[in-house]
């Protein structure tokens, strides 16, 4: 059986997850521990330094991909189901995967940082053994994850603002590109010809602003990752977002 190992709240995940089922690939998930579960992480990947991280999947085959585009295309060529990269397309979805992965890194940037001034969403960082056996220390556990992963994505360094500017940004551009498309039939709009990775990559760039209900996260962490002024200048594009999910998101 093929399996995935990630996170319940990452969008990353989230879209390895979707990918997989869409296509109708059959795997178990299980969730990966930060820092507890790093070494076997490295030494399943076989990466004994630089930075390692999920969403990570082992085949049937035993073969071992990381990313959630590798992840994607490998369940592309299997299964049934939607088209994800679609030959004629190659380049316009290339072209969003970068436009979703600028938006992500900016957002989780400015979620993280609002998460350092809340205890009780660090507290629910911390693995549920951790809370319950170390209490109110759980939060301080969970403000070294966070720093680590500041420090890890360089996200640290950068301006908030800047970060701002750059989630807002790839937004307009999804905003404009929506705007020149047509409906055809019933369902929501898609990026492309048809619902491809495209739409499910520019989804997550939606997280943090406004993660949807699918994504596990507590109540304190998803305050942390919600940004109202940006959730009301974009309610056109949650919605359109939402739509996607009730359509193509199944499981």
């Amino acid at each position: 059986m093929n399996e995935l190992l990630g996170l319940v709240f990452s969008p990353w995940t989230e879209k390895a997850r979707w990918a997989l089922d869409v296509r109708r690939i059959p795997y178990t998930f299980r969730h990966y521990q930060p820092l507890i579960g790093e070494p076997a992480l490295r030494a399943k990947l076989r990466r004994l330094t630089g930075r390692v991280s999920v969403p990570v999947l082992t085949t049937d085959e035993g073969r071992v991909l990381d990313g959630s585009t590798d992840i994607a295309r490998w369940a592309d060529g299997r299964g049934a189901g939607p088209t994800l990269f679609p030959a004629e397309h190659e380049a316009e979805v290339a072209r969003f995967i970068d436009l979703s992965e600028r938006a992500l890194s900016s957002g989780r940037a400015r979620a993280l940082s609002r998460m350092l001034a809340d205890d009780e969403a660090l507290a629910e960082m911390a693995p549920g053994p951790v809370r319950r056996a170390f209490g109110p220390l759980a939060s301080r556990l969970g403000a070294l994850g966070v720093r680590r992963t500041l420090r890890k994505y360089d996200g640290h360094t950068a301006d908030g603002e800047a970060h701002r500017q750059t989630l807002v940004a790839a937004l307009d551009e999804l905003r404009a590109t929506l705007a020149r498309k047509t409906l055809v039939g019933a369902g929501p709009k898609t990026l492309l010809d048809s619902f491809t990775f495209a739409d499910i990559t520019m989804c997550q760039a939606l997280v943090n602003v406004a993660p949807p209900a699918e994504l596990k996260l507590g109540a304190a962490s998803r305050r942390c990752f919600s940004d109202p002024d940006l959730g009301d200048r974009y309610a056109d594009l949650i919605a359109w977002r939402d739509e996607l999910y009730r359509a193509f998101r199944t499981s």
